[in-house]
């Protein structure tokens, strides 16, 4: 029976990887696809090595703790260390995933100049996810002093914190690993997925073997690979329209007019919040609303299963790979507006 749901499992990770990769206008060569996915299979490690660290080594990093300082400290001097572990915790995460890719890629030159470029940059995120992460650890809060409901405000916080970690880690393997690979923005939708796939199967894997029940891959094949494939699709959608838009800044707003979900269109309630009038930085506010949508729908998923609202989550499922679809399309688009307005 193991062989059996251990061949499932692979099947499943190679239909979904199959499916989108021909939906990619210009795919890339297999051994770049496999590439990925055999560093995305390391990129559990992150995470675990970050919950270690903070129950171990630092634990003013742990979603449970960040808060403190503001309720312990006088207000300024609170937020300062709040904001400062917010960006520590960018900065650790980010670390681990570079030294993971540097070693699975045996240090290449082109891994060394995407680190050297990320660092450059500042695609990396470290604001967007000190931003999501401080949101996460304040909803928490709220809820526990609204509602007194210690289990259901940790479950939350929880649920939604290592959601944008995961998603912050698979968008990391990307950007080090395969970033001077990308030649349109279908490629950035690919290789996220196919690394989002690597990261649902081993995590499938290791819940199965933590729970002793071998039958859970059965479950979380059916559930958890789509998952994944729509979250990593869609931040791989934005962070390709981030990565592009250095080749020409400022090009791509079109693309939102087409898919205008949750106010994403260049006139929505968040552009308007997150662009600054006076120094507007397309490529970031791209990575603050690729990490931001990836992460809310990755988190409803988990919170509906969580509460066995399954039944509420598949429609949603379905509309999600629909509409990873539908980016596919708008980023091919994109790519030959580029392709025109640079040449």
């Amino acid at each position: 029976m193991t062989l059996f749901y251990f061949t499932l499992l692979v099947l499943a990770t190679l239909f979904w990887g199959y499916l989108f990769y021909k939906r990619d206008y210009h795919p890339q060569p297999l051994k770049v696809i496999l590439k990925s996915f055999g560093v995305g299979l390391f990129s559990m490690v992150p995470v675990f090595a970050y919950k270690t660290l903070y129950q171990q080594f630092l634990p003013q990093l742990s979603e449970f703790r960040i808060f403190r300082p503001l309720l312990d400290s006088p207000f300024l001097a609170g937020t300062l260390v709040f904001v400062a572990n917010l960006i520590l915790l960018s900065i650790v995460l980010f670390g681990l995933s570079a030294i993971i890719s540097l070693i699975l890629n045996f240090f290449s030159h082109a891994t060394l100049i995407n680190l050297k470029n990320a660092l450059k940059q500042e695609p990396l995120g470290f604001t967007a996810v000190s931003l999501l992460l401080g949101l996460s650890v304040f909803i928490q809060q709220w809820i526990l002093e609204t509602w007194g409901s210690p289990l259901l405000a940790s479950i939350l916080g929880t649920i939604l914190f290592l959601a944008i970690i995961e998603e912050y880690i698979k968008h990391l393997i990307v950007r080090i690993t395969d970033d001077k690979q990308l030649k349109d923005i279908d490629d950035a939708i690919t290789l996220s997925i196919i690394v989002g796939l690597a990261f649902a199967f081993i995590e499938t894997i290791i819940y199965s073997l933590s729970a002793a029940s071998i039958s859970i891959i059965f479950y979380r094949m059916l559930v958890s690979l789509p998952i994944h494939v729509v979250a990593s699709g869609i931040f791989g959608y934005y962070y390709g329209l981030a990565h592009f838009s250095l080749l020409r800044r400022g090009f791509g707003g079109q693309a939102n007019y087409h898919i205008n979900l949750w106010g994403m269109g260049r006139h929505g309630w968040l552009h308007r919040i997150l662009t600054l009038k006076k120094s507007t930085v397309y490529s970031e506010e791209k990575i603050v609303e690729g990490i931001l949508f990836a992460t809310l729908f990755h988190a409803a998923m988990n919170l509906l299963f969580e509460f066995n609202l399954g039944v509420i989550a598949v429609p949603f499922i379905i509309a999600g790979l629909v509409l990873i679809a539908r980016l596919y399309a708008v980023s091919q688009q994109e790519q030959r507006k580029i392709r025109y307005k640079v040449a």
